[in-house]
């Protein structure tokens, strides 16, 4: 590592964001372990193992590979059908479960799999799951566990309506440290607002000496020194069966968390991700970490929000993230003992409420786009809170797949439109490039619903070189079936737009015109470059070509 002219050598972007990383990623791994209802620790083993080993194979090089509030959720629903004498091994049994599934996906290329999810049903997953979470943790921030034998949502409802035994402690404890975390994440200090409210809340039982809040003590012992690092555990196999379930579940959440991760976050060289190399990188994770007590894993928004905002350039950085994380645990192990569980609660709390409204706007806006998916993302979260996560995911990825089926009556494809000498319409195939100044005209044919939109990008002409140019796109009887479709159509536009290109919709038919509308995207693309279908075929084309030929004057 070199430093010169007091610039920061190649390197340091990688170490300062990996720190940063490593912080954030100890009172979260911590709370995420509690949400399965596990020792603390296995969070931590998690970040310290599968992050690292996931870094070195994933695709998009700054993802974060480690525990999840999803996947957290998924392993204690596991759990909680075993014995507990059962449940360790059973837990390091599923992540091995998971890491052979996604690693299997990873090598036979099948990373387009995920796609046959729609936003919309993604949305109701991580919607419902932040939920149960958040109902889950009440019985911390309020220091006071439900007796009734059912569903979080009563178990909840139980603990709401006895406030009079409410633990006085842990509530002011648990209710300050929300209202902390939530001013610190307005200031510049937000990427540590985690491990900061956490601090607040073990100085603030210190020093008012109360000791009626439950501590992390008071589940499992947090080592320090050598006896911080993992040691070498066997899964079971013999309760392979019993769990697989749970893992096809795990996987398609830890995935399809993980596909939305890479496409928000894209390698900082500009190189493609790969979805199937994501999916093998986070499978080896798993796989490794399986023998050292790790949890299942996958990308991390949250972590991998961080690790970009804190510079990262590499898979270096993640790399970077487990070892600090060992270094920490080793020196301050012990002191991780000291945290209370109303402040994980109230962290968990508020990254729950956070991503409840997130995903709210999301289906909020899916409902203009279509409608049978958000019914679909509705039933899932249903699904979710009156019987199990595990129920809830293969309810929405069966529905998702009806969905499909119906509506992917035909192969969707591009055809190019070209006027003979004769002025005749002819079609022949699209061009590989948009060249600079060329005005195209390309039809779109068959649906564009959720899982053929994700192909656009490879069968659609490339526009990266064409300033000047003009793309008159042909949607006649076409809508695009849901939200993915939506955010492909406004991405183009706006890579068009940046290229210095102009995007014109022509023959856009009245359904299509309405998703426009409700989305925000007509104003976006400007109605002088919307032209609405007619009786007569191709009127609309001509109108968009003359208009081009007026603005080329």
């Amino acid at each position: 590592m070199q430093f010169s002219s007091g610039r920061r050598g190649p390197l340091a972007p990688d170490i300062g964001a990996g720190l940063t990383v490593a912080l954030v990623s100890i009172p979260e791994g911590m709370a995420y372990a509690l949400v399965a209802g596990v020792s603390p620790i296995y969070g931590l083993y998690t970040g310290m193992v599968t992050t690292i080993i996931a870094s070195l194979f994933v695709g998009t090089n700054r993802l974060i590979v480690t525990l999840t509030n999803a996947l957290a959720l998924v392993a204690g629903d596991q759990l909680g059908k075993l014995p507990p004498e059962a449940s360790m091994q059973a837990l390091f049994t599923l992540t091995f479960l998971v890491g052979v599934i996604m690693t299997v996906l990873g090598l036979f290329r099948l990373g387009s799999v995920i796609r046959f999810v729609s936003k919309e049903v993604m949305a109701g997953f991580v919607f419902v799951t932040a939920l149960l979470i958040v109902l889950g943790q009440l019985k911390h921030v309020v220091g006071l566990d439900s007796e009734r034998d059912t569903n979080k949502l009563f178990q909840a409802i139980d603990i709401l309506s006895r406030p009079g035994d409410w633990n006085a402690q842990a509530t002011v404890v648990g209710l300050c440290s929300i209202g902390v975390l939530l001013a610190l994440e307005r200031t510049p200090v937000r990427r540590f607002a985690d491990i900061l409210v956490i601090a607040f809340a073990g100085l603030m039982v210190v020093l008012l000496g109360w000791t009626g809040v439950e501590i992390v003590a008071y589940i499992d012992e947090v080592p320090s020194g050598l006896d911080a690092l993992p040691r070498p555990m066997l899964p079971d196999f013999s309760m392979i069966p019993a769990l697989m379930a749970g893992a096809l579940a795990a996987t398609v959440v830890g995935l399809s968390e993980s596909s939305g991760v890479g496409a928000a976050y894209p390698n900082a060289d500009g190189s493609r991700s790969n979805m199937s190399r994501d999916f093998l990188g986070q499978g080896v994770g798993n796989l490794v970490g399986s023998f050292f007590q790790a949890m299942p894993a996958g990308g991390s928004l949250s972590r991998t929000g961080v690790n970009v905002s804190g510079g990262a350039r590499s898979r270096l950085s993640g790399m970077c993230a487990s070892l600090m994380m060992i270094v920490i645990l080793f020196f301050f192990g012990a002191l991780a003992e000291l945290i209370p569980l109303t402040g994980l609660g109230a962290l968990l709390t508020v990254i729950g409420v956070g991503v409840m409204l997130r995903e709210g706007r999301i289906l909020r806006r899916a409902w203009a786009t279509s409608r049978a998916n958000t019914a679909i993302a509705g039933i899932t979260i249903l699904a979710g809170v009156f019987t199990d996560l595990t129920v809830a995911i293969f309810t929405g990825v069966v529905l998702s797949l009806i969905v499909y089926a119906v509506t992917a009556s035909g192969e969707f494809r591009f055809l190019a439109l070209t006027r003979d000498a004769e002025g005749r319409w002819r079609e022949i195939p699209p061009p590989a490039a948009l060249a600079p100044g060329e005005v195209a005209v390309v039809e779109m044919r068959g649906p564009a619903n959720f899982a053929s939109v994700h192909s656009l990008d490879d069968i659609f002409p490339d526009t990266t070189e064409a300033q000047g140019a003009t793309l008159v796109l042909r949607v006649r009887d076409r809508n695009l079936e849901s939200l993915t479709g939506v955010e492909w159509l406004e991405d183009l536009h706006a890579t068009l737009s940046r290229n210095g290109a102009r995007l014109v919709l022509a023959e856009v038919g009245p359904e299509l015109m309405r998703t426009l509308e409700a989305t925000g995207l007509a104003e976006e693309i400007g109605g002088a470059n919307i032209f609405p279908a007619s009786e007569v075929v191709f009127a609309a084309t001509e109108s968009a070509l003359a208009s081009t030929r007026r603005g080329a004057a």
